[in-house]
């Protein structure tokens, strides 16, 4: 008999310590309440607690507790957002969806702020909602709860060019309430100095169903594009969108092209911050202005009117911790220290002589920003490209061929567009912001945000033999082209930023290449800093 009382009570503490180390999951997803879309970097944890996590960068979260905290309160917490506070016992027979509630705190406060400055303000105030209302956008067409298409960009709206002259640009886009797979958009332009139409179309299947458009992260979708518009090889990256603000094509004047082109591409990223893009083109460029693509036959001058070649390429991306704050076409990124990586080959072919000659490319960027205390910040892009066959100049590499990021990367502004040709080449941008420096202490500039910029640039290249137009039958090189010497191209600046929220002011200053003809030395620009 006592041997079972001892049997019987071993068992039962066994089991009762089994019982009280038993586990359960806790997992789930955090969304804004007022997007639908991820919450990224949300604490969840069980009240009075060290047990939980942080959300991931699309707002998923998992971890175990023990089942004596089955009762308890689970809480979810974020900047920018209400805390929510959940009976865990109500949610453990499902995966967990919590709705985060914007607290608006940033608009109340400016609502106060305006309140307490009465009618002083206004002006202000009206620059302040003028710019809210361009990096929106996108203007809803009908109602803003059930429209099914967007009109945009408004950034891209109105510019001027030295080509084009004034440009109109006018657009639509589909959104989730047409098709959560299925999106389309298009945008139309007419330059009143050259007096053509440009279009562009573009239908893409999101194999992800989106909560409002194609591009929310992480994008996962194949594109059909159809372009038709003006081109600069020596102001634009041949995969750039045609997305230029205010001024655009600085100094492309007589040095563009009208570039019409049909792509399939396929784009995914991954949660662990790496994405990838296949792509297959066939593009036909036109020369404009007076440039020309002339070249020597058995010395004999020839002109072609177009060149035409067809490509297909990789480009991979790795940005360690990408994460996005997402509200209908917004996509914001939230991490911009960690560093940032592009590597792309392309494999070419275009027609010349009635003859095809293939080409291959290669290009690597790295891009990273620096957090100097409470100085300021810096960032940091540099960036290698090497063609690795004969190709006619169009085709060749120049400085503002450059793969974009969230972190500023502005471009060479002093050089002419096809100034320095090259078919392998180095870049390097330094660009430094300051924080709490000299305008920081001047009251009104502090209230204002405005602060310090300064930047350095340099480029340099090497053109080899093959693409020299004397040494093989390639166009002749514009009269404004040139091979770099012994020293690097080097320009840098000093002005300001965040003026009114939107622009920088800056002198841009060139150090080096003085002596080549019509060179501009030196000049004050605004820029947007959208």
């Amino acid at each position: 008999m006592a041997t079972r009382k001892t049997i019987l009570f071993v068992l039962t503490t066994v089991l009762s310590f089994a019982l009280n180390g038993q586990n359960i999951l806790i997992k789930g997803r955090v969304l804004d309440a007022e997007y639908l879309t991820p919450v990224p970097y949300a604490a969840v944890y069980i009240h009075n607690t060290p047990i939980g996590v942080v959300t991931d960068n699309v707002g998923e979260f998992s971890f175990e507790a023990p089942l004596s905290l089955k009762h308890e309160t689970l809480v979810v917490a974020r900047q920018k957002y209400e805390i929510q506070y959940l009976k865990l016992d109500e949610q453990l027979f499902s995966e967990m969806i919590v709705f985060m509630e914007p607290d608006n705190f940033a608009i109340r406060s400016k609502e106060f702020q305006d309140s307490l400055n009465a009618g002083s303000n206004k002006f202000a105030s009206t620059v302040s909602k003028v710019a809210d209302f361009i990096k929106d956008d996108w203007i809803p067409l009908g109602n803003p709860q059930t429209n099914k298409f967007d009109a945009g960009r408004i950034q891209t709206f109105p510019t001027y060019n030295p080509i084009e002259g004034l440009r109109l640009r006018a657009g639509v886009a589909s959104n989730s309430r047409l098709s959560t797979n299925f999106f389309m958009s298009s945008y139309v332009a007419y330059g009143f100095g050259d007096h053509r139409w440009k279009y562009r179309g573009e239908l893409t299947y999101s194999f992800d169903k989106k909560v409002y458009h194609e591009n929310e992260f992480p994008k996962n979708k194949l594109a059909l594009v159809y372009e038709n518009d003006l081109y600069s090889p020596g102001e634009m990256h041949p995969r750039s969108p045609n997305n230029l603000l205010l001024i655009t094509f600085r100094r492309s004047e007589n040095e563009a092209t009208y570039r019409n082109f049909a792509e399939v591409n396929y784009e995914r990223e991954y949660k662990n911050g790496l994405a990838h893009t296949f792509w297959v083109r066939r593009s036909r460029l036109t020369p404009q202005g007076s440039l020309r693509f002339d070249y020597q036959l058995d010395n004999m001058g020839f002109n072609d009117k177009e060149l035409v070649n067809s490509e297909a390429g990789v480009l991979v991306r790795y940005s360690f911790g990408e994460a996005y704050e997402q509200q209908k076409r917004r996509r914001k990124p939230i991490e911009l220290t960690s560093p940032v990586f592009f590597l792309s080959h392309t494999v070419g072919a275009y027609v010349q002589f009635d003859k095809s000659h293939t080409y291959h490319r290669s290009e690597l960027s790295a891009q990273k920003r620096f957090l100097l205390g409470n100085t300021g910040r810096l960032d940091a892009v540099g960036e290698v490209m090497k063609v690795w066959s004969r190709v006619p100049f169009p085709l060749l590499v120049y400085p503002n061929q450059r793969h974009r990021h969230h972190i500023e990367n502005n471009a060479f502004f002093l050089n002419r567009a096809l100034e320095f040709v090259a078919d392998e080449q180095y870049t390097f941008r330094f660009t430094f912001v300051g924080d709490d420096l000299l305008l920081a202490k001047i009251p009104i500039m502090n209230q204002l945000q405005i602060r310090e910029l300064i930047s350095l640039r340099a480029s340099y290249g090497r053109l080899s033999d093959i693409n020299l137009p004397g040494n093989a039958e390639l166009y002749d090189f514009p009269d404004i082209s040139f091979e770099y010497d012994s020293v690097p191209y080097v320009e840098g600046t000093i002005g300001f930023t965040n003026l009114l929220g939107l622009l920088r002011v800056e002198y841009v200053h060139r150090f080096t290449y003085r002596h080549h003809p019509d060179a501009l030395l030196g000049k004050i620009r605004v820029d947007v800093t959208l």
